[in-house]
C-alpha cells in the first residue's frame, strides 16, 4: 500500500511546473517538489522494469531516469530511480504521485509489490552545479557518472550535466541529496527553484499535471538525458516509442528558451508567426526573465518563436547534448 500523507502524495497542484526564484542562490538548494516512494517486495523489480521506458533489473549502485507511459505511447509520469538494498527508490514530483501511484497499483494484480511513502523525515538537497567542488568542499564523496553513493546517513544521487546559463545555473555536474530532514546540510540550504532551473539547463523534461499525455518521450529529448532504452522489451507504450524512433526523424524536440514576461505554465501554447507549434514543459522565473524549456516542432526553431501570438520573442539557447540531424 502507499502511505497517504501530506508530504508525500496528496500535493495536487495542477500548476505545477513553472517556479518563481524568491530567495538565495547557494551551493545546496532545497528541492520540496519530490515525493520519495519505497517499492519493495519479492516481484518489485520485475514489476517495475515491465511497466517504465528504462531498465530496472540491473540497476546495482546507479540512478537511472525512466519515464511511464500511456498505451498510445505519452508520458504520464517521469521519475528518478535507485536501489535500496531490495528496494527500489522512486523520486517522482507530488503533483503526479497520486494517480501515478494510483495507476501503477492498477495492474499489480497478484505481485508480491508494496508501495510506501518514504518523504516523510528527509530532505532533498539540489547541487545546481560544479558538483565535484560543491561536494568535495563539504568534504563529501562524488558520485560516478550516473551513480549513487551513500555516505554517513545520506545518499548522493549523480544528475545530468546542465549547461551553463548566467543568473540561473553554473552549470556543469550536479547532484541530489537525500538527507535526514534535521541534517546540518539543509540549514543554509537556497531557494529550490534554482534546481528546476538546472534540470532546463540540463535539457531534463518532467512531466507536470498539465503535461500528462502531452508528449511521447523523443519529443521532450528524454531517451537523449537517459531516459528511455531500446532493447529492454514491453511496456505499455513501447510499440508507439520505438516506431517513432525508428521510421525516420522525430519532427518534435525540446529545447532551452529565455523570454521576458511572466513564467509560462506547463502545456502553454508556443507560437511561431501566430501559429501553435508546440507546448512549454516547465519555467522558471527571476525578475522578469522566463528560463523555458519547451517542446516544438524542429522546422519551426528556424523562425520567430513566441509564447503568444504578438508576445516576446523566445531566444533559443544551446542544448547540453546533441541532437541528430538524420538517421
Amino acid at each position: 500500500m502507499l502511505c497517504h500523507t501530506s508530504t508525500c502524495t496528496m500535493d495536487t497542484n495542477e500548476d505545477a511546473g513553472r517556479f518563481v526564484v524568491t530567495g538565495s542562490d547557494a551551493r545546496l538548494v532545497r528541492v520540496t517538489d519530490y515525493a520519495l516512494v519505497r517499492v519493495t517486495g519479492q516481484d518489485a523489480v520485475t514489476f517495475l522494469h515491465g511497466q517504465f521506458t528504462n531498465a530496472i533489473q540491473g540497476l546495482g549502485d546507479n540512478v537511472r531516469s525512466a519515464g511511464y507511459c500511456s498505451p498510445k505511447g505519452r508520458l504520464l509520469a517521469t521519475m528518478r530511480l535507485w536501489m535500496d538494498g531490495d528496494a527500489v527508490m522512486m523520486l517522482v514530483p507530488k503533483a503526479v504521485g497520486p494517480a501515478f501511484i494510483k495507476r501503477l497499483r492498477m495492474y499489480v494484480l497478484r505481485s508480491d509489490v508494496t508501495f510506501e511513502c518514504a518523504t516523510e523525515g528527509v530532505v532533498m538537497l539540489g547541487v545546481t552545479g560544479n558538483a565535484q567542488e560543491v561536494l568535495a568542499s563539504l568534504n563529501l564523496p562524488v558520485p560516478a557518472d550516473g551513480g549513487v553513493v551513500r555516505h554517513d546517513g545520506l545518499t548522493i544521487l549523480d544528475a545530468e550535466v546542465a549547461q551553463s546559463i548566467p543568473g540561473f545555473t553554473t552549470g556543469g555536474r550536479r547532484a541530489l541529496i537525500i538527507a535526514n530532514a534535521d541534517h546540518t546540510l539543509a540549514t543554509d540550504a537556497g531557494d529550490g527553484a534554482y534546481w528546476w532551473a538546472s534540470e532546463i539547463a540540463a535539457g531534463k523534461a518532467t512531466v507536470w499535471p498539465r503535461t500528462r499525455e502531452v508528449f511521447v518521450p523523443q519529443a521532450v529529448n528524454f531517451e537523449l538525458t537517459g531516459g528511455v532504452v531500446f532493447n529492454k522489451g514491453c511496456y505499455p507504450g513501447q510499440e508507439v516509442i520505438s516506431r517513432v524512433q525508428h521510421i525516420g526523424e522525430t519532427s518534435r524536440r525540446a529545447s532551452i528558451g529565455l523570454v521576458a514576461g511572466t513564467a509560462p505554465l506547463p502545456g502553454a501554447p508556443v507560437y511561431s508567426d501566430s501559429d501553435e507549434v508546440g507546448f512549454v514543459v516547465e519555467s522558471v522565473e527571476k525578475e522578469g526573465q522566463n528560463l523555458i524549456l519547451f517542446s516544438s516542432l524542429r522546422a519551426a526553431l528556424s523562425g520567430k518563436l513566441t509564447l503568444t501570438p504578438e508576445g516576446a520573442d523566445i531566444d533559443v539557447l544551446p542544448l547540453p547534448y546533441k541532437i541528430a540531424t538524420n538517421k
